[in-house]
């Protein structure tokens, strides 16, 4: 979608926002053009931009007037209450590692999305922002979680282990420790034990652990089978309101983005082919996470 497709439904949306909500929105002057901001809207223009094919880390370091160096360094230097991206994912993610300090007794940022199931949507970390990974790492990932659906109403969120099977020893030796490690007796959450891949739809949990590897095969293949059922049924559906109802509650597109748990500031980021409802959503949800004091929840999971 065009930037200034996505723009004109961001001035749209902020029509809706409380008078407390004031939106800085980045980018390059050709984007805003003419148009004037209401007065809840700033337009911040900037020199250069990070393409989505540039190199992550060699992007951050020469572009250093981009939207994502901006307002990676505003909310760092509190200016910011949340910064919301669909640009670069490894600038983005690589920019706020390095400009952010991790939050007190995390070892391991964490991507976190939201996944819709039969029952409701749960909360899925790590998908993407690690490969590598140790047991206590995933207790951490755990704790997050926990503190994301506890500030989306959940009051005892239930945490299940991505594996290959159900039973305490299966899969890698990491994976039997952290089953082991979940275990631990908390009243802020329920550990429901391990969770297959075919079982996770069933809406059974509200947290779902794994690492970043698998965790991103997990999430690009879900929504690939998602979007095939969709094409299918766009093909053979008459009642167009039955399909515009699934697609919202199914397509990723429409989904907020995924948030960067773990550093010192709330990072949002949408995906690349993200919708107006997908970014409008992830607005709603910063501001959610920001009212509910997300940071200070997630101290406060990792202290159990």
């Amino acid at each position: 979608m065009r930037p200034s497709d996505l723009l004109e439904a961001v001035l749209i949306f902020s029509k809706e926002l409380k008078p407390s909500v004031h939106l800085i929105l980045f980018g390059m002057p050709v984007h805003f053009g003419r148009r004037r901001p209401p007065n809840n809207v700033t337009f911040y223009p900037v020199k250069e931009a990070i393409e989505m094919d540039d190199a992550p880390l060699a992007a951050i370091r020469k572009k250093r007037n981009s939207s994502i160096c901006l307002g990676i360094k505003q909310l760092k230097e509190g200016e910011l209450n949340a910064f919301i991206s669909a640009g670069n994912t490894g600038a983005l993610m690589g920019c706020a590692k390095l400009t952010l300090p991790a939050l007190a007794k995390v070892e391991r940022p964490a991507l976190l999305t939201l996944l819709p199931t039969r029952k409701n949507e749960i909360a899925v970390l790590d998908v993407g922002a690690n490969t590598t990974y140790k047991a206590k790492h995933l207790v951490q990932f755990a704790a997050m979680g926990v503190a994301y659906q506890r500030s989306r109403g959940v009051k005892v969120p239930k945490v299940g282990l991505l594996n290959i099977g159900s039973e305490a020893k299966k899969g890698t030796p990491e994976l039997q420790e952290a089953y082991h490690l979940l275990q631990k007796k908390s009243p802020s959450h329920t550990f429901v034990g391990n969770i297959e891949g075919r079982d996770v739809f069933q809406g059974e949990i509200d947290v779902l652990v794994t690492d970043g590897f698998t965790g991103n095969v997990f999430l690009k293949t879900a929504e690939g089978i998602a979007s095939v059922i969709l094409e299918e049924i766009e093909t053979s559906i008459y009642n167009k309101g039955v399909l515009a109802e699934m697609r919202s509650r199914l397509h990723y597109a429409e989904y907020p983005g995924a948030l960067l748990c773990g550093v010192d500031g709330i990072v949002i980021k949408c995906h690349g082919n993200a919708s107006p409802q997908s970014l409008t959503r992830s607005i709603v949800t910063a501001h959610r996470l920001i009212e509910h004091s997300f940071l200070e929840r997630v101290a406060d999971e990792l202290k159990n």
